[in-house]
Parts: structure tokens; C-alpha cells; sequence
């Protein structure tokens, strides 16, 4: 989570409000889009984490290493960047309205803080065991190391769809 938050504040270090809004003349997000689009994800994520290691807080520790899963590798295989395909979020996920463009930096990076709080809580915990439903679809449910790996996974990919934005711009 700290390399993906450096590679935030390096990536929109010196850009101005309107740097941030333009997109690439070909269609697709800009830098502010695809900050904002993890804001919201990481933001839907958070409280289901917090909810499966209070869970497995009262269960004990873990007596293996944890593993993706078939639903967790899959989609941390799919999501690496660079994107082998294009995919349309869900309407609660769009970045419709980037009201302060300046503050998005920052505002990623205290989510990014509160998942790394919570990753150093499900440490030595069975994060195998428990069980995430996606908050892009509630039917895909994947255990809690799957979605640790699939958040830190999705932001390197709008990161770099965010330095594609940024170089076409």
C-alpha cells in the first residue's frame, strides 16, 4: 500500500486542477477519474474488511499460510496491469463527480493508510477462511486475502491507466 500511495503522489506531483480533469483525447478516465474511482472502491472494500477480521479476531490465529483461491487468482490475474481487456465498472463505482480535483491525492492516500491499518490487523489471522463479497457484485465472494491482494491489485491497474491518461493528455 505505501509503494502504490508513492506512486500516487509521484504520478500527480506539479499537476494543476485542470491537468487532473483533462482526459485522453481518445475517451477513457483521467488522472482525477481513476483516483476517484478507487476512493469509491477502496471506500465500499473497507468496512467489508474491517467486518471479516473483527470476525476473525474471535476465531483465532491461522495454522497455514493463506492462499487467492480460484475467484481471488482469477481476478488478481485479470486486474495486473497492463488490462488484457477493457471492463465497465458499475454505476456506483463511476467517478461522476470529482468535486475537488486537488485534494484526490491525498484523500487516496488516508484510504490507502486504512487498509494497510487493517492488513497489519489480519496479520497471523486465518484471512483464508473468511469470506468477502465483492462490492461490484455480491454474488463473487472471495476470502479476505483475495480482496487485500485484488484492492492493492486494482489500484496498480488505474494507476497505470492513470499514467496512459496522463501521457496522452
Amino acid at each position: 500500500m505505501e509503494a502504490v500511495s508513492r506512486d500516487a503522489r509521484a504520478l500527480t506531483e506539479g499537476m494543476d486542477a485542470a491537468a487532473l480533469m483533462k482526459t485522453p483525447a481518445g475517451g477513457g478516465w483521467g488522472v482525477a477519474e481513476n483516483l476517484q474511482h478507487l476512493i469509491l472502491t477502496a471506500g465500499a472494500m473497507l468496512p467489508r474488511v474491517e467486518h471479516a477480521i473483527e470476525e476473525m479476531e474471535r476465531g483465532g490465529k491461522a495454522t497455514r499460510a493463506s492462499r487467492l483461491g480460484l475467484m481471488g487468482w482469477m481476478l488478481v490475474k485479470a486486474l495486473e496491469p497492463p488490462p488484457r481487456m477493457k471492463s465497465k465498472t458499475t454505476k456506483p463505482f463511476e467517478p461522476v463527480a470529482v468535486s475537488d480535483p486537488l485534494t484526490l491525492t491525498d484523500r487516496f492516500v488516508e484510504t490507502n493508510s486504512r487498509l494497510e491499518a487493517l492488513i497489519t490487523r489480519a496479520s497471523g489471522l486465518a484471512t483464508g477462511t473468511a469470506k468477502v463479497a465483492s462490492p461490484f457484485n455480491e454474488k463473487v465472494k472471495y476470502n479476505l486475502y483475495a480482496a487485500l491482494r485484488i484492492v492493492l491489485v486494482h489500484a496498480r491497474r488505474h494507476l497505470w491507466q492513470a499514467r496512459v491518461a496522463k501521457a496522452a493528455a
